[in-house]
């Protein structure tokens, strides 16, 4: 018989979230139960990828999301198995599966407002803006303005999934226009 890929711990649990108001404050990237994997080195000094479903996580003082990661079972004896680790989100990457919940998460309208679109995307709307002047984006494509015409002041709107797409591209292969000065 083999093992479950993960560890089924038979619990009930509540959980608080408090989003604190503060610019500081980002979204989590990843989510309770989502399948992650990073790279990381062993008590022995050698490097390998790893998997695993996360049970937890926290904002720190330092302004950055850590979650709390259950390795899965598939590679690990069965000691290392109930073991867990906190990962800093820049280090992980999602392995999409059918447990993740991203598809219950996305936004009712693809446009959203800048401050709105921001918060989805993990980043200041400074932040977006500023992509949007070096070029990222394209208007009508990954951002349109919905303010009336000859106003003079522009209402912002992006469509999330194309900018995401955009922010996922390694920055030296984006155009050189978005690369910093």
């Amino acid at each position: 018989m083999t093992p479950p890929s993960t560890l089924a711990i038979e619990q009930d649990h509540a959980w608080l979230i408090a989003i604190p108001k503060r610019d500081e404050f980002t979204q989590p990237q990843f989510h309770f139960g989502e399948r992650v994997k990073w790279s990381g080195e062993d008590t022995q000094g050698v490097w390998s990828r790893k998997t695993g479903r996360i049970i937890g996580l926290k904002f720190t003082h330092n302004f950055q999301w850590y979650y709390s990661i259950q390795f899965d079972a598939e590679f690990l004896p069965l000691e290392a198995i109930a073991e867990e680790v906190w990962i800093a989100e820049s280090e992980l990457k999602l392995v999409p599966d059918s447990a993740s919940i991203r598809q219950q998460l996305k936004p009712e309208s693809e446009w959203l407002m800048t401050q709105a679109a921001a918060q989805v995307l993990g980043i200041s709307a400074e932040q977006l803006r500023k992509l949007r002047r070096r070029h990222l984006f394209r208007v009508g494509y990954h951002y349109r303005d919905t303010s009336v015409p000859g106003s003079g002041l522009p209402r912002w709107q992006w469509h999330v999934e194309r900018c995401s797409k955009a922010l996922a591209m390694p920055p030296e292969k984006r155009p050189s226009s978005t690369k910093q000065d």
